[in-house]
Formats: C-alpha cells, structure tokens, sequence
C-alpha cells in the first residue's frame, strides 16, 4: 500500500513538475517538511524507549542462600530504573562454564509481575533440563557456571487485569 503511495505521488510530482513547475515545488517542500517531521518524531520516540529499556537491568547468579529450594537455583535481581512500570519482562539467560566462552546453558526466562518504578526485587529460577548443550550433565549443579543475563523483552504499563 505504501509503495503504491508512493508511486502516485511521484507521478504526481513528475506530472506538476512538466505542467505547473511552481505547484510542483509548493508539493515537494511540504512532502519534505512532513517526512522530517515524522522522521524527527520517530527518533525521539526510539531514543526514549532505549533509555526506558536500558533502565531495567537483571543480573542472576547461583545463590544458595537466596534461593532456598534446590529446585529453583538460579536467583534473579530485577531492577526497574525506569520512571514507568514494568508490567512484563523477559531476558535470557547463559551459562558459561567459568573461564570459557562457549555457552552451556541458555534460556529464556520471563517475569509477568507488576514492577514499580525504583523497584528491586529477587526471583528464584529454575534450570531447564533441555537449556543446557550436548552433552547435557547428569547432575545440575548451578554454582558450577557463570551467569549472565540479557534483557530481551520489556512491556511498560500497568498490569492487565487477572
């Protein structure tokens, strides 16, 4: 639809440029003038929502102390720095094996709790058997990897009603 657009107003353009070089003109500059603005409107809108997101950070670690139940080893703090709730977020999690680059585990991870502005809080994970590459331990022990985790997914707002 847009390349039809497009093609129309060009052949508008070339069609006033050959008859009525003036309209031709007035046409251009205002094309132009709305292309900068929404361009202009676009970037500030793409520049704000890239602070927003580079406020929310999460940074996980095998903790047997803050996560209790062996089940779930793999302690998550999210952190909301943002000025907005954060009524959703995913990132990903990777596991190395401690002075290694190849990575043995990854997972995508979610949190679909509200998180307020300025909010920090710590969640518990669990480790999926099938995150990890071949060939896939026998026993999972969390404290024997490095963790990371990358932020893929933030949804602002409030949360949806339950």
């Amino acid at each position: 639809m847009a390349f039809i657009a497009t093609a129309a107003l060009t052949l508008l353009l070339i069609e006033l440029f050959l008859r009525r070089r003036p309209w031709a003109i007035a046409l251009a500059a205002g094309i132009a003038a709305i292309a900068t603005a929404v361009w202009i409107f676009s970037e500030v809108q793409s520049t704000s929502q890239t602070n927003a997101v580079s406020a929310v950070t999460v940074t996980v670690k095998a903790d047997g102390a803050a996560c209790l139940d062996p089940a779930l080893p793999v302690a998550a703090i999210l952190t909301n720095n943002s000025s907005s709730s954060v009524n959703r977020l995913a990132f990903d999690l990777i596991g190395r094996e401690p002075g290694r680059t190849k990575i043995i585990y990854r997972g995508t991870l979610r949190h679909e709790r509200t998180l307020a502005p300025g909010e920090t809080i710590t969640r518990c994970y669990a480790l999926l058997y099938h995150g990890f590459s071949h060939p896939r331990p026998q026993i999972i022990d969390a404290t024997k990897y490095d963790w990371t985790a990358h932020v893929s997914f933030v949804g602002f707002g409030n949360a949806p009603p339950e």
